[in-house]
């Protein structure tokens, strides 16, 4: 290695100043963390100073980004004189400068994943290096969690370097026991301009390409301004060419450059390359510029302040790109690019207030992503459980259970995680499992050709993402046409993913014409849960998993019967509607972006008993049905149910609604009250609770025996509403008690007249209530009393009517004193009726007797 031209070409850059103090810290140290601002060069001299210290192996750098992947190599080449591929090369997505020579590889993450895989020694490796770990991706911390487990157990020799510009290295210093060595930078001083006023996020490409003009007219230098997407990107774009085509003739030679990462290689470079001489250059970039690239001749960064985040739901089990508000560290980072060759300018499109609110960090993409991918290659690295790998930021658990659940049912692992032959096969494929199962699970070499065109559309940007068609054939079928003609334009990297693929899978190009429903079919495989029926709204659907989902009524595929879905929108409504407009399921509605007709008879059902109870018709419900998810294909009656099962239905229907299927009636409810007496007045007896909720929650335990009875098991709310209810309840209770209840609770008491008059313990009374006409009390000296004597009766003396005429619990106080009241106006209503001036005395009677 050529120490000499290394430092000849790259010495002045501050890294240089490190790169002894790093090599021998690992002499001693097997991890460590390099912190170095932007432009110190950390990511071009110290991997070639390394060379040095490591003269045996190879040494890994990985980037977060293809672009930046590519770019570094090509620089460190430089350096050394010497084409990509010799001494330094890359490896990322579908493209591999490599060769036997190389020393250096750089590459994107989930290549060391794979890597990782296929050979968890990592043989030939002496070091791997994490280049701009702040951006915490998830494939970066999946590959340092693996690369650490191969260290701690077969490869203590092994070299971790963590890099990075605006990190917390304190916290993974003490995670991986590292040390930290810290580079001064070689920034130039950048002014700050904020904002007036916030800018709404609709118009951001608007006011990026207004201060993009203001700044240009002001300052010298190349202009780089951060976007949060491709639409963004091109709409500002479209400004900026119609204003600067008037511009002065000083602005005409201004080159405006879109940079995002669906672009191809070569305007990628053009994007980054030098400007010409006599040309200002005005780069319109994603966060793809926030780090390791290096735009000669920046001196203005636009920052609008935002950018496109995967956010992962786990209620759909979808994830979908949101547009959000940087961190601090972020626009750190993108204010760091004004100041690489000279004083810069850095227009910050939010206040200074707004910025208080922002984010110190970004958070770790791990806590909140799609972990699908991540668990199937733990599962191939020969890990069944993720939470024993060494994270230094843990996986939230929900996630990683809804990713297991999903690879469970793609037949990727076993119930206890391990991986299963196809999921070892799908493991090899640099795709998300669901993709990888579609491509795997393809029979012939025309379906697996059409497999691999299906997962390139779904992985890129929809080049018909303006039209209101959802047809994924019709998008095939011109890509196959595009493709014969060669003649691809915006399909040329969706075709170039499909070769990649076909690769892979080892089949031929096919152009013939498409089969709409075979597409389905390949889109069922990978999204089982979103294989959609038509309901009875005209383009409402319900997936297999119970959502609602809806299909513009001017898009063919809304005349569909069933459909399997590749893309969706979960939080968009139905046009003209709104959110207090019902839809015909409880599930959520989303919005179809990409779809396929599918054939039932192609995808496979299983067998389901619905043995439920319908509250409407209230009966049991019993039906074979053939089922895909929770939808029904067809069904037919059930005659052979489980009577167990059948009972344990009514019970739980009876928890929620045993007010109306059972007979609450009159009789029922005194039972309860008088049982509910004693229980208040003796808890010591521990008497069973007869309140209705109280039942209704236990019915499983006491109402099995009565549904089947006679051979007939009672199925219908009018077989229930015969049950006894009283004489069940009573039966709940133990012989003993029964008695005790009688006795301290009697149900009648027998008054003078020989009449049996029932107690009513009424619930809230302060005392058992009998009701009793007051001609049948002549003769009864003391007041009637329960509870062996400690409840006094609280006596509802009545008129020969039955209206109440008196209360007393001092029936000896009411003869003396207010009988006299009472019988002068009986005697005016009830004229016939007898009405003795000495109660006590005058026989008791039950109607009329007539005075002498």
């Amino acid at each position: 290695m050529n120490y000499d031209r290394i430092q000849q070409q790259a010495g002045h850059l501050p890294a240089f100043q490190i790169a002894d103090a790093i090599n021998s810290t690992l002499k001693e140290s097997a991890n460590l963390v390099v912190t170095a601002p932007p432009g110190a060069g950390k990511s071009t001299v110290l991997p070639l100073t390394l060379l040095e210290a490591t003269p045996q192996g190879r040494i890994l750098m990985l980037e977060p980004r293809r672009l930046a992947a590519r770019q570094i190599a090509e620089r460190m080449a430089s350096i050394l004189g010497e084409p990509v591929g010799k001494t330094v090369g890359y490896r990322v997505r579908f493209e591999n400068k490599v060769s036997s020579e190389t020393r250096i590889e750089v590459l994107t993450e989930g290549i060391l994943t794979r890597m990782l895989i296929h050979d968890a020694t990592l043989e030939g490796v002496s070091a791997v290096i994490f280049d701009e770990f702040h951006e915490r991706s998830i494939n970066s911390d999946l590959a340092l969690a693996l690369t650490r487990q191969a260290q701690e157990i077969i490869r203590p020799d092994l070299k971790i370097i963590i890099m990075s510009a605006t990190i917390d290295a304190s916290a993974i210093c003490e995670a991986l026991q590292a040390p930290l060595i810290e580079s001064e930078g070689r920034m130039f001083s950048v002014e700050t301009v904020y904002s007036e006023t916030d800018i709404a996020r609709y118009d951001i490409y608007k006011e990026v390409a207004a201060t993009i003009l203001k700044a240009a007219d002001r300052y010298e230098g190349d202009i780089l301004a951060f976007l949060p997407g491709q639409s963004e990107i091109l709409k500002c774009k479209e400004i900026l060419d119609a204003s600067l085509s008037r511009a002065s003739a000083e602005l005409s030679v201004t080159q405006v450059y879109p940079l995002y990462g669906n672009l191809p290689p070569e305007k990628q470079r053009l994007a980054i390359a030098p400007s010409c001489e006599g040309e200002r250059k005005i780069v319109l970039a994603t966060p793809i510029a926030e780090t390791s690239l290096t735009i000669e001749g920046v001196r203005i960064v636009v920052d609008s302040g935002l950018c496109r985040k995967q956010v992962y739901d786990a209620r759909t089990g979808l994830s979908h790109l949101e547009t959000v508000t940087i961190s601090k560290d972020m626009a750190t980072q993108r204010k760091g690019r004004a100041g690489r060759v000279a004083e810069g300018i850095c227009y910050r499109l939010w206040t200074q207030t707004s910025e208080h609110l922002m984010e110190d960090q970004r958070r770790p993409e791990i806590e909140e992503a799609d972990l699908t991918s991540m668990v199937l290659d733990i599962a191939a690295f020969g890990e069944n459980n993720p939470q024993s790998l060494l994270w230094l930021t843990p996986p939230p658990g929900s996630n990683l259970l809804n990713a297991k659940e999903l690879l469970l049912s793609l037949e990727a692992i076993e119930p206890d995680g391990s991986i299963t032959p196809l999921g070892r096969k799908m493991a090899t494929l640099p795709c998300h499992p669901r993709i990888a199962k579609m491509m795997m699970s393809s029979e012939s070499s025309a379906l697996k050709a059409l497999a691999c065109d299906v997962a390139a559309l779904l992985e890129e940007k929809d080049p018909m993402s303006d039209s209101e068609d959802s047809d994924m054939a019709l998008r095939l079928s011109i890509l196959r046409s595009q493709r014969q003609k060669n003649s691809l334009g915006r399909w040329a990297r969706i075709a170039q993913i499909a070769q990649e693929y076909r690769r892979m899978l080892k089949v031929k190009e096919d152009n013939e014409p498409v089969d709409a429903e075979e597409v389905g079919r390949l889109i069922a495989l990978a999204y089982p849960e979103r294989i959609a029926m038509a309901i009875d709204n005209i383009g409402h659907f319900r997936m297999s998993n119970g959502k609602t989902i809806f299909i513009d009524s001017s898009d063919a595929m809304s005349a569909q019967q069933w459909l399997a879905i590749a893309s969706l929108n979960v939080s968009a409504q139905p046009s003209g509607t709104n959110a207090s407009t019902p839809l015909p399921s409880s599930g959520k509605a989303g919005r179809v972006f990409l779809s396929a007709p599918v054939n039932i008879i192609d995808l496979p059902t299983h067998e389901f008993d619905n043995i439920s109870w319908d509250s409407k018709a209230g009966i049991i419900r019993m039906q074979r049905e053939r089922r895909i998810g929770t939808l029904v294909v067809d069904s037919k009656p059930l005659q052979d149910a489980d009577k167990q099962q059948i009972i344990h239905i009514l019970c739980t229907a009876i928890r929620k609604e045993g007010l109306s299927m059972l007979d609450w009636n009159e009789d029922v409810q005194w039972l309860q009250r008088r049982v509910a007496k004693v229980r208040e007045w003796h808890p010591e007896m521990e008497l069973p609770d007869l309140s209705t909720a109280h039942l209704m929650e236990t019915a499983g335990k006491w109402l099995p025996f009565y549904l089947d009875q006679g051979g007939k098991l009672k199925t219908s709310t009018a077989e229930l509403r015969k049950l006894n209810l009283p004489e069940i309840l009573w039966a709940q209770i133990p012989y003993e008690q029964q008695q005790e209840i009688d006795r301290l609770a009697p149900t009648h008491i027998v008054v003078p007249s020989g009449s049996h008059i029932r107690i009513d313990y009424r619930q809230g009374a302060e005392a058992p209530i009998l009701s009793v006409r007051l001609q049948e009390c002549f003769g009864m000296t003391q007041t009637p009393a329960v509870d062996d004597g400690r409840q006094p009766l609280l006596l509802e003396l009545l008129s020969p009517g039955f209206k109440p005429v008196q209360l007393t619990q001092d029936l000896a106080s009411f003869w003396q004193s207010t009988y006299f009241e009472v019988r002068k106006e009986l005697k005016r209503r009830y004229p016939k009726h007898f009405w003795p001036e000495n109660p006590l005395e005058s026989e008791a009677v039950r109607g009329v007797k007539r005075k002498k």
